[in-house]
């Protein structure tokens, strides 16, 4: 360890947003200090000491009831990052790193602004935003900024891939978020990495310049959240000048201090989870760029919790997964969400009458993000289209507008859902009859296949339709006579609201004639 290698420090309550220590301030008492390992609690008078191990990062949890100060950028003022030689130089990274912070401070001070409980609260959940440039950075602005504006919630949390490789992009993109105005909780995505370093610690060094630390939790009301670094990125390939391999992948820090954090954090808590690349994908199972492949570990330190749940991006798709599918046999129930994304299609499609791309990601969900609602331990949650609040949440992708029975063997019924778990029971109905129950199934949504083809002139070749598990299938009878018809489908989200969308198709059938 390096030489005077003990962090002391004081967690205080401001007074008047004075953010000043001054030994008569009161210190706050148990809260989490950790230097991205080990994790003490505060003292009676907020005192705290940790070893140093090299260049880490000195972060509290905001505790419930406390509010954190603000940079001009609304980001929490959470943490302390030491590089007391800054970021090596021969690593040559391209963009900005640290200078020297010198040797460690006598003492550090956390100000904290006293506040009521929040046993009710709301969040933003937004999956990745990844412009390439400033054109994509314009278009988040105007499709998704008036949005998240409007939104009455506490604070939002931007699930990674703040850039798409070129880290120029994180200083404009730092200023838009600042622009929501509220404060943000990021998540570090596999763009947002310094591809070039050859050491896996310093390809976090930009990332952790403009947003701060990769790993870290806060609290609100009887919420826990604990965001993780989930980047498994092997490093720059020196012989062969290529960028290394990028997995799902929790490092053995990250599980150390996950474990130290969990031993301060009291059973009753809702832990919930927010990472990049989702727990686990069932649509991409066996794919390690969209799992993250030591899960088991992550697993077994939860194993006797018995509040769970996770959010992530990474996919640009919407999916919601039991992770009993994934390996999890722990006995309370542990499910994930992945929030779509706020590019969609990362940004590509056929440009539309407003200057903005069409708003679909490739499993035909629209760009978005949620808004979660916390009551206690309690939440449900509401998907926002972005630009379009009153988009309808059911697209019917089969009958077509109109059905010849002659030689037609397929009566498909086939609907996208966007934001539906696959447990919620949907139903289809003709011309106000009874309800028929229609089956969930995993598949390609057969309206981006097509769209897709049609306009490949607007798309890299690489996109393709993914692989999505909120299409829900049925048939029509197949003696249905010609005529008018209205199919109606029919559901409930989770919150119990009603959904419905209907289509008028028509039945045709040409009489058969014999030749004489």
């Amino acid at each position: 360890m390096e030489q005077g290698s003990i962090a002391k420090g004081y967690v205080f309550e401001m007074e008047g947003g004075n953010k000043t220590y001054t030994p008569e301030k009161k210190g706050i008492p148990g809260v989490l200090v950790t230097n991205q390992r080990q994790v003490v609690v505060t003292d009676a008078h907020g005192y705290f000491e940790l070893p140093i191990f090299g260049d880490c990062a000195i972060c509290i949890t905001k505790p419930d009831g406390f509010s954190l100060p603000l940079n001009a950028w609304n980001q929490a003022q959470f943490y302390y990052i030491h590089r007391p030689l800054g970021t090596p130089r021969d690593l040559q990274l391209e963009y900005p790193a640290f200078e020297s912070t010198g040797s460690l401070p006598d003492f550090l001070y956390f100000p904290l602004q006293k506040e009521e409980t929040q046993m009710e609260f709301s969040a933003i959940m937004m999956g990745d935003v990844q412009p390439f440039g400033e054109q994509e950075i314009n278009y988040f602005k105007k499709l998704l900024l008036p949005d998240l504006q409007a939104q009455n919630v506490d604070f939002f949390v931007p699930l990674g891939d703040l850039a798409w490789d070129l880290l120029e992009a994180h200083p404009p993109v730092r200023e838009a978020l600042q622009q929501v105005g509220l404060p943000y909780y990021p998540v570090l995505g596999n763009h947002d990495i310094n591809l070039k370093s050859p050491q896996p610690f310093y390809a976090r060094e930009t990332y952790q310049h403009y947003f701060g630390p990769t790993y870290y939790s806060f609290d609100y009301g009887q919420v826990h959240f604990i965001v993780l670094d989930d980047i498994g990125y092997e490093g720059w390939d020196v012989e062969m000048d290529e960028k290394g391999s990028t997995t799902g992948f929790l490092d053995p820090n990250v599980l150390l201090w996950l474990r130290n954090d969990l031993a301060h954090t009291p059973p009753d808590r809702l832990i919930f989870f927010l990472s990049h690349i989702p727990i686990f994908s069932k649509t991409a199972a066996h794919n390690n760029y969209r799992n993250i492949t030591n899960r088991e570990r992550l697993f077994e330190l939860v194993e006797n919790r018995p509040l769970l749940f996770s959010v992530a991006g990474h996919t640009h798709c919407i999916e919601h997964v039991n992770l009993r599918d994934g390996g999890w046999h722990g006995k309370a129930e542990f499910k994930s969400m992945v929030a779509g994304a706020a590019c969609g299609a990362w940004w590509t499609g056929p440009i539309q009458s407003d200057g903005l791309p069409i708003r679909m990601a490739m499993d035909g969900a629209p760009n978005g993000f949620f808004v979660f609602h916390f009551s206690g331990t309690s939440f449900h949650y509401t998907f926002h289209a972005a630009g379009t609040p009153d988009a309808p949440a059911i697209a019917i992708r089969k009958p077509p507008g109109q059905i010849d029975f002659n030689g037609v063997t397929d009566h498909t019924i086939l609907v996208n859902l966007f934001y539906l778990e696959s447990e919620i029971p949907v139903f289809y109905r003709l011309n106000e009859g009874p309800l028929h129950p229609l089956t969930p199934i995993m598949g390609d949504d057969p309206y981006v296949v097509e769209f897709l083809k049609k306009n490949q002139d607007s798309y890299p070749e690489w996109m393709l339709a993914r692989r999505t598990s909120h299409l829900w299938q049925g048939e029509l009878p197949k003696d249905l006579p010609a005529g008018e018809y209205v199919l109606e489908i029919v559901a409930k989200d989770q919150n119990g609201k009603k959904l419905s969308e209907k289509l008028n198709f028509a039945v045709v059938s040409k009489k058969k004639t014999t030749a004489y």
